[in-house]
């Protein structure tokens, strides 16, 4: 008996730690917030949404790693002692890069990613 709590214990903080970048699905967002731009300045938000992923995926994968890590070494995920776990931040942007996509591909702009099926 002991043992079986022992194990769900560990089972359930493994399910607190931080999700891994990759899991982490996109919040929706919707198109109007980039209908209005050009295919001009639908390449610049996609820039500077990429960089914004790029950064936010690093840091995300940190607290998975450090969580991962400190559950084994001390029961503990540390990313919800320390703050570092962004997954809500990096499902919007997540969300806006798919809004961008979807707006580039209605307006054929060049070098638009296929619409998602």
């Amino acid at each position: 008996m002991r043992k079986q709590l022992t194990t769900l214990g560990f089972v359930a903080t493994l399910t607190a730690c931080a999700s891994s970048p990759e899991h982490i699905q996109p919040t929706y967002v919707a198109d109007t917030a980039y209908a209005s731009q050009s295919c001009s300045e639908l390449g610049q938000s996609e820039v500077r949404e990429t960089d914004m992923l790029t950064a936010l995926s690093d840091k995300q994968h940190r607290a998975h790693k450090t969580d991962t890590w400190g559950v084994i070494a001390l029961g503990v995920p540390l990313s919800e002692l320390s703050g570092s776990d962004v997954s809500r931040t990096l499902a919007l942007e997540k969300g806006k890069m798919d809004a961008i996509h979807r707006v580039e591909a209605e307006k054929s702009c060049p070098g638009a990613p296929a619409p998602k099926s």
